[in-house]
């Protein structure tokens, strides 16, 4: 408790404004910088408020001593990395378990060349899944610091992790490469955090799921429609088109400029613009120009189309060319 509040002026006050700069005179102890100071309506309050005070600060000693005593405990450097695991486990919930429905599990392995910058390698890793969009778990199965072992390459491979590795530490010896390599376990090497993220975040791709798009090759649109007999002697319908943007494909879509190898194409049908419901995916049996069977046409171009297994093709439909490509989700 305090006997009196002194502003600048050097005179007592009974009340101080806020942002009124004020000496407060007559505590027993001095209070640390950054303590608040609460006003009681009595001194009965302000000593029940001690009390909570010291009940509390009581608590967080006790707290700290006895994390401090678990320390001091841990002598061995493999005592003091599996202590460091077991933190791990209680600040990110990891208790063994696959996790909940959906998510998404990976599993990693940590080297690095000293205990602190095994934690913030770690840190780092598991902040990627809890900051991702998707259902994500960094599970660090295994840390430790110094050179990669055999026995951190079978941890790896039983447990389907890839090694991540920070700072001078380097492999143990050539047979831990060659199992390495024997047992397709990644050993990936950084000196630099953020240049390890970048890498973990493409590595991890390959934990994600898949997802299916679809990609439009060109459209176009249905000027006329005529019966034509096929080589089964069968009546079916081929349609008149002009192709009014992108490309249309009999089968494969072309090798692409920059590698990209040939995919299949599939046909949909469009009605006052809705997709048919019987024509969502369809092959197409012809592609000719002209008179002549093509591969391709290009927009701006007349063609006929035959589509297997549809034959209710009319006039002022829109016909779209389509690829279904697979795209792997980003962590």
């Amino acid at each position: 408790t305090s006997t009196a509040i002194i502003p600048v002026a050097n005179k007592p006050i009974k009340q101080a404004k806020p942002s009124q700069p004020v000496r407060i005179v007559g505590f027993k102890s001095l209070p640390k910088a950054g303590d608040p100071i609460v006003c009681a309506s009595s001194e009965e309050e302000a000593k029940e408020i001690i009390r909570q005070r010291e009940s509390e600060l009581n608590s967080e000693r006790a707290e700290i001593d006895e994390d401090r005593q678990v320390q001091l405990q841990v002598t061995g450097t493999a005592a003091k990395q599996n202590l460091m695991m077991q933190k791990a486990q209680s600040k990110y919930g990891f208790d063994g378990e696959e996790g909940g429905e959906g998510t998404i599990r990976i599993p990693v392995v940590i080297k690095a060349d000293s205990h602190g910058a095994l934690e913030a390698v770690r840190d780092a890793l598991v902040g990627m899944g809890t900051e991702s969009k998707l259902d994500i778990v960094i599970d660090p199965v295994a840390m430790s610091t110094g050179v990669v072992t055999t026995s951190d390459v079978r941890m790896a491979r039983e447990s389907d992790a890839g090694i991540f590795v920070f700072g001078k530490v380097g492999t143990a010896d050539k047979e831990t490469k060659v199992l390495a390599e024997t047992e397709n376990v990644s050993i990936r090497n950084h000196d630099i955090i953020y240049r390890l993220l970048e890498d973990a975040k493409e590595y991890f791709g390959k934990y994600l799921p898949v997802e299916h798009v679809d990609k439009v090759h060109g459209s176009a649109k249905v000027q006329a429609v005529f019966e034509v007999t096929d080589p089964n002697k069968k009546t079916v319908a081929v349609a008149g088109l002009r192709v009014l943007e992108g490309n249309l494909f009999m089968g494969k879509t072309k090798r692409g400029r920059d590698g990209e190898l040939p995919t299949a194409c599939f046909y949909r049908v469009i009605r006052k613009g809705s997709i048919l419901s019987d024509a969502e995916k369809l092959k197409a049996s012809s592609l000719r120009k002209v008179k002549e069977d093509v591969e391709s046409v290009r927009n701006g171009e007349e063609c006929g189309l035959g589509l297997v297994g549809f034959n209710d093709l009319e006039e002022g439909d829109v016909v779209e060319c389509f690829s279904i490509e697979e795209k792997r989700a980003t962590i």
